[in-house]
């Protein structure tokens, strides 16, 4: 048995004869396209994004639905944030860093 060089024409590769390519299927997205979309994300979206999938809905989801239980979903989306911020060991004591502009 001998080991080839690194860029030996003769070495296997599990990816041979499988197309590069990034193009998906019209209607489909694919895994380099969702992490795109996610990475073009600021902060604030790529949290809420996170939280939404533990509740295990979608923005589209919650842009369907009703104005009730939108309001229930963005509530509880509220209190995780709330929750998150107050057991963060590095901000323990410090006011201010959760605040309800809208009041």
């Amino acid at each position: 048995m001998s080991i080839s060089a690194i860029g030996s024409s003769s070495t296997y590769s599990p990816y041979a004869g499988v197309s590069a390519s990034t193009s998906s299927p019209v209607g489909e997205t694919s895994a380099k396209d969702e992490f795109l979309k996610f990475q073009a994300m600021t902060p604030a979206q790529k949290m809420r994004a996170m939280m939404l999938a533990k509740l295990g809905v979608t923005e589209e989801q919650l842009k369907a639905m009703s104005p009730e239980e939108r309001k229930k979903i963005e509530d509880k989306l509220k209190d995780m944030v709330k929750q998150q911020v107050q057991n963060d060991p590095d901000k323990k004591g410090q006011r201010g860093l959760v605040a309800d502009i809208l009041a």
